[in-house]
């Protein structure tokens, strides 16, 4: 799957049912020496553009990857 596949998927923790945003502007952390994705890092922007918040999602966390949702099981920090 590529980055861009999952653009315009909404995000949503299925333990707390909360939105935690579109993937937009996100990234993925890649493990250069084996290859795999570890996290996706999901970036939410502020009304001006200004302020920016960077979620990191563990990949192990991700549940499911439908045609519109991307069900994720527990939340982590924000940096």
């Amino acid at each position: 799957m590529r980055l861009s596949e999952l653009v315009g998927k909404e995000v949503i923790d299925v333990k707390t049912g909360d939105r935690l945003g579109v993937i937009q502007k996100s990234e993925l952390l890649v493990n250069t020496q084996t290859g795999r994705v570890e996290a996706l890092l999901l970036v939410k922007q502020g009304w001006t553009g200004m302020e920016k918040e960077i979620q990191t999602i563990p990949w192990s966390d991700i549940q499911k990857i439908s045609d519109e949702l991307i069900l994720i099981s527990g939340t982590t920090g924000s940096e």
